[in-house]
């Protein structure tokens, strides 16, 4: 047993009537510690042991809390869809896997893919792997530029006892249009409005527009004069003429005013006075045929371009910055090959309306 050696200290002093009353003065006042002025008095305290711990036994039944079906107990696909829009390179992202059974294990026995894409999901526990309660992985999707023009397909994380663990994957491929214009021939731009006139037999007439932005149209001339250059249009033209393109609206075409580095999310170029940089649109890096970079426009500034997504490459100051339309190539190409490693194209396209 424990002997403490202390002092009783005096409390402050308190007066507690033991009624209520309005007549406060009938009541006499206690002091807790001793009276007022009394000096402190030594002593000791001592203590029994130490006390012995109880318990009680508490039965009940478990409660989900509101909304525990609709999250807990089944596995959840982060994002359950992805609408990568119009496809311009490869692109990348996360996928999370998540059992939010807190109690059992779920068993993934494989990942199935189906559908038009080109789809690729790696990383993560593996296609075959034992999710713990509660445990999640991250799992990395991965679409290429090569495939099916249009992108409509679905993965599926296959469990045991479980369904729903999938993600959509939907979206448009398309490719640029990278051979450089010829100048000596110009560019040919048409813009072609839509109107419905309803006349009277009286001669009046009324005009109702039925689209409200017009549709672009672009015809220009091609001239390759390497091997390399003429073997590339003509895979193009072959593998893609019936399918989506990026057209370059070279006369709006600007140049870089800050070099361009990987991650950034901006450009720095002049587009004061070219209407053809906009919002929810397409731009190209150009060097040549062969050295270019697609990116989606987020907002446009008279001095900036902010992106959708991140620069890829190193890009340096009076890069060739082009503006870009969604068009279809014409049915017929018109070509020319006046020697067997150069060729001349004419080309036009039917732009979609933004």
């Amino acid at each position: 047993m424990a002997v403490l050696t202390g002092y009783y200290a005096r409390g402050e002093v308190q007066g507690f009537p033991s009624v209520l009353t309005q007549d406060l003065g009938q009541h006499t006042a206690t002091f807790g510690g001793g009276a007022v002025g009394s000096s402190f008095n030594g002593g000791a305290w001592s203590g029994s042991g130490v006390v012995a711990l109880e318990s009680q036994a508490i039965v009940g039944t478990q409660e989900p809390m509101f909304g525990w079906s609709e999250l807990f107990g089944k596995v959840l696909v982060i994002p359950r869809s992805k609408d990568v829009g119009f496809l311009l390179s490869s692109v990348v992202w996360d996928v999370e896997v998540w059992n939010t059974d807190m109690l059992a294990s779920k068993a993934l026995t494989n990942i199935t893919i189906s559908g038009a894409g080109g789809l690729q999901v790696s990383g993560g526990l593996g296609s075959a792997a034992n999710f713990g309660p509660g445990q999640a992985s991250i799992y990395t999707a991965t679409l290429g530029t090569d495939g099916d023009a249009t992108i409509a397909t679905v993965a599926t994380w296959n469990f045991t006892g479980e369904t729903g663990a999938d993600m959509t994957v939907t979206g448009t491929r398309i490719t640029v249009f990278s051979p450089e214009i010829d100048w000596s021939d110009g560019f040919t731009e048409t813009i072609e409005f839509k109107t419905d006139v309803l006349s009277a037999t009286s001669g009046q007439e009324q005009r109702v527009q039925l689209r409200t932005k017009p549709r672009y149209g672009a015809a220009f001339r091609v001239v390759t004069l390497e091997p390399r250059d003429s073997a590339a249009m003509d895979a193009l033209l072959f593998g893609w003429q019936g399918r989506m393109f990026g057209v370059p609206w070279w006369p709006d075409a600007s140049m870089l005013t800050a070099q361009a580095t990987p991650g950034a999310t901006s450009l720095q170029v002049d587009t004061t006075g070219r209407a053809s940089f906009e919002a929810g649109g397409l731009v190209m890096l150009w060097a040549d045929q062969h050295a270019w970079e697609a990116l989606g426009v987020l907002t446009v500034a008279s001095g900036s371009v902010a992106l959708s997504s991140q620069v890829a490459g190193t890009w340096p100051v009076g890069t060739i910055v082009v503006p870009m339309k969604l068009g279809r190539m014409a049915e017929v190409v018109d070509v020319d090959d006046p020697v067997n490693w150069a060729s001349i194209f004419q080309v036009s396209f039917d732009c979609e309306v933004a």
